[in-house]
């Protein structure tokens, strides 16, 4: 390391807005290194597909450079947290007691690699980025002598067996989860991208060494286990999830204080071997803790990065519990079937509701009301795991992977955005590190200009951002720029403090590779110091997940629900507020999610499409078309279902309004048929009336044209299901469920408008809904029976979805 990078101008007087003030010096200290974007992992998937597909010598020692960057200003976060902290001798003290040094990613969606193409898959943008775990085991290898058979991964992937699953059924090969966290099975590719971080670990690896970081693939992908303490020379794979082969691998430990959760089992992998069994506790030493997430802005919470990836990311999807009954039911995921996806037994917000197994759908009590207990929620299931490892006195090491920051999603469905922002930091304080992301994340104004604010406002924080705000303009409602903060609202680090996890006090120590200067915090602002001067480091993103626009972004969509009132007489803001603000005070906080628990069945639903994906020869079809219409549409309204059920109706309201809010930006736009006058698109937002007809309309048709009706919508599957059973794929060119010629339903409405005969199925929606631009389309029924709407019935009603 440079002499540079040795100095500490932590607790040292600069210049600065605020005048002469001393840098943080005090609380967790968070190192960090801010890398240069185009040298690090930037155009690696790329780089990778010619390598798989052309063994290109070039392009694999480009990703060897990257890879090699990534590793030289490691030094910064993790040799800068070792001078603050001393967690190397700790690390090496307890490697030479025999435990393991455990990376665990965040792999929410483990396809970096595409399976067919080999280009960058759908996960890729959201996973922890395998370079960077290359890098990080090379740096603790090379710094502190801690040889790779001594560390493994590991991963409680949400999707993995989901994922795996589907990698067979597309291949017929006997695909591993292990495998799939390997990205390479024999002649087979597709997944994460281990095999990369051992090729790359082999490459870089003095002769002299004994220790062999290939040592394990072989067994990896074969799925094979072996308990840490009898793994002998090998760098194991783990897959965290899976302790219904073996229930001897989990282990149920105690949650101090526990909020939503008393005890909780756990791969012993993690926590260790029962303290009172010798032999067990030689196969299951335990663990150091290198949790190593991706920065993201998640769908159900503020960002997804240290806490959660531990919070969320530990619980196993299949620990099996006891029903009594012989059916196979997990303790935190669904659904109860031998492939479990979503960890959705898990409180994701205060309110769950009782679930009846058989339908999916929540259970009513004889007032028609939903049967509902209030929990913890997300706070509390993050800090109950946490808190539960901590006991087991598992020391952790928290590496937050923020080179390329992930805005606007946090799933595999390709809508994800990389934000190159060139972070790393690291810190043993999970609390302290997540609110200096956040705090990154959500700050686009200075530190003085921001405490004037504060001050004048009586705000609780002065991090905030410019946001879009609505404002009433003659006829129409246009967008100004505002200032808001979700930090207003969130309540997490507050709780996990309070908890025992972390705390929220911080001080910054670090180097910025772009500018060559020392990275500090000044009153908790991130910033750097050049010429004895404080100059903040900020975002230019406006970051936020349209999934949670209501909490990220409440002023934005609140200012639309008052301005739309004004203008039109409406009541917008009260039936936001009715839906969401439990305590009257006026602001919806991120524990305010409404009181009909929705994500319980949510979770149910989009678990139960994938099992319909999975297991049905048009499952594909049907999957998609199950999951719109039973999760999205019909439970948002009494009307639009036989049972009655209305728990998607406040989280409607937020989609509708998300829906106003990307209206306004569009560059296109026009004139608002529901309000004379009133224009939308480029800063001016539609009325409520057309927003609700455009969401309406995108789930039923996926589009607004009928050029462009898209296959993944309500008619799009019911017409590529009726033609591929019942017409022999004449239109879609095939009766494989997963291939359709593009331009199928376009070739076949202008078929039926020249005379041929219609397809044998009927879509039927609410009225209004049978038209897109005036043209009536072919095959659609408006209805107002709530045990037709949103269903499709094909042969004459032989056969309904």
């Amino acid at each position: 390391m440079s002499a540079r990078n040795e100095s500490n101008p932590k607790g040292e007087i600069v210049n600065s807005q605020l005048g002469k003030i001393k840098v943080d010096s005090e609380g967790s200290p968070v190192a960090g290194s801010r890398m240069d974007t185009s040298k690090a992992y930037s155009g690696v998937p790329g780089l990778l597909k010619k390598v798989i597909n052309e063994n290109d010598k070039a392009a694999w020692a480009k990703i060897v450079e990257k890879v090699d960057y990534i590793y030289s200003n490691l030094d910064y976060s993790l040799g800068g947290l070792d001078r603050e902290t001393g967690f190397a001798s700790q690390v090496k003290s307890q490697i030479r007691a025999g435990k393991k040094l455990l990376f665990k990613p965040n792999l929410v969606g483990p396809v970096a690699i595409d399976a067919g193409t080999h280009c960058e898959g759908l996960g890729a943008s959201i996973c922890t980025e395998w370079p960077l775990i290359a890098a990080l085991m090379r740096w603790f290898h090379d710094r502190l002598d801690i040889n790779y058979y001594q560390m493994a991964l590991g991963e409680a992937s949400t999707s993995a067996l989901l994922m795996t699953v589907s990698f067979r059924l597309a291949s017929g090969k006997d695909i591993t989860t292990e495998a799939l966290f390997e990205g390479r099975s024999e002649d087979f590719y597709g997944g994460w991208g281990f095999f990369f971080v051992r090729r790359y670990l082999s490459e870089r690896h003095p002769s002299s060494h004994e220790d062999d970081p290939m040592k394990g693939y072989e067994d990896s992908v074969a799925g094979k286990f072996f308990p840490p303490g009898r793994s002998g020379d090998q760098l194991m794979v783990y897959d965290l999830n899976k302790l219904d082969e073996d229930l001897s691998r989990g282990r149920t430990v105690e949650v101090p204080d526990g909020a939503n959760y008393k005890e909780i089992t756990l791969h012993k992998v993690i926590v260790g071997g029962d303290p009172g069994d010798s032999e067990d506790l030689k196969d299951y030493p335990g663990c150091i803790l290198i949790n190593v997430p991706k920065l993201k802005i998640h769908a159900q919470d503020l960002i997804t990065n240290a806490t959660k990836n531990l919070g969320i990311g530990l619980y196993p999807t299949q620990a099996p519990c006891e029903t009594g009954d012989g059916e196979t039911k997990w303790k935190y995921a669904c659904p109860s079937r031998s492939v479990p996806s979503y960890k959705g037994e898990l409180p994701h917000m205060p309110w769950i509701v009782k679930m009846d197994d058989k339908t999916n759908l929540p259970v009513k009590d004889e007032n028609g009301e939903y049967i509902t207990t209030k929990t913890a929620g997300m706070p509390g299931t993050q800090a109950d795991v946490i808190r539960a490892v901590q006991n087991q006195n598992v020391f952790m090491v928290h590496v937050s992977d923020g080179i390329d920051m992930i805005n606007i999603c946090h799933n595999p469905d390709g809508r994800a955005v990389r934000i190159p922002e060139g972070y790393v930091w690291a810190s043993l304080d999970c609390v302290a590190l997540d609110l200096l992301c956040a705090r990154y994340c959500f700050k686009t104004v200075s530190m003085r200009e921001a405490l004037k604010l504060k001050e004048e406002n009586g705000w609780p924080t002065e991090f905030v951002h410019h946001v879009p705000v609505a404002r009433v303009d003659g006829t129409n409602i246009a967008t100004e720029e505002g200032l808001d903060s979700p930090l207003f609202r969130y309540n997490l680090y507050r709780y996990a403090e309070a908890r025992g996890v972390g705390q929220q006090k911080y001080y910054v120590v670090g180097w910025d590779a772009l500018t060559e200067t020392p990275m500090v915090s000044l009153k908790g602002h991130l910033g750097r110091i050049e010429d004895d001067k404080f100059l903040e480091l900020m975002t230019k993103t406006m970051y936020y997940n349209p999934s949670c626009m209501l909490w990220d972004m409440q002023k934005t969509l609140l200012s639309y629900a008052e301005a739309h009132d004004k203008l039109t007489g409406s009541s917008l803001l009260k039936e936001f507020m009715d839906g969401f603000d439990e305590n009257n005070d006026g602001i919806i906080d991120y524990d305010e999610n409404g009181r009909k628990g929705f994500w319980t069945p949510g979770f149910r639903i989009l678990n139960h499409s994938y099992d319909i994906m999975l297991t049905e020869k048009y499952g594909q079809l049907r999957g998609v078309f199950y999951s719109i219409a039973d999760f999205g549409l019909k439970p948002s309204r009494k009307g639009w279902n036989s049972q009655g059920h209305d728990f998607m109706q406040e989280y409607a309201l937020v989609m509708i309004a998300t829906q106003a809010f990307d209206m306004s930006r569009s560059e296109e736009g026009g004139e608002d048929p529901f309000i004379p006058g009133m224009k939308w698109g480029k800063g001016m937002w539609p009325s409520w009336q057309l927003a609700t007809y455009i969401q309406l309309t995108n789930g039923i048709y996926g589009s607004q044209s009928p050029d462009s009706i898209n296959f993944q919508s309500l008619y799009g599957t019911a017409f590529q299901y009726a033609d591929k059973t019942r017409n022999g794929g004449a239109y879609t060119g095939s009766t494989d469920q997963l291939t359709s010629n593009p331009s199928s339903i376009k070739n076949y409405l202008q078929a039926v408008s020249d005379g041929a005969d219609p397809l044998n199925f009927t879509l039927y929606v609410p009225a209004g809904y049978g038209k897109l631009k005036a043209h009536r389309i072919p095959n659609v029924e408006e209805t107002d029976d709530p045990r037709k709407v949103f269903t499709a019935h094909f042969g004459s009603g032989v056969e309904v979805w």
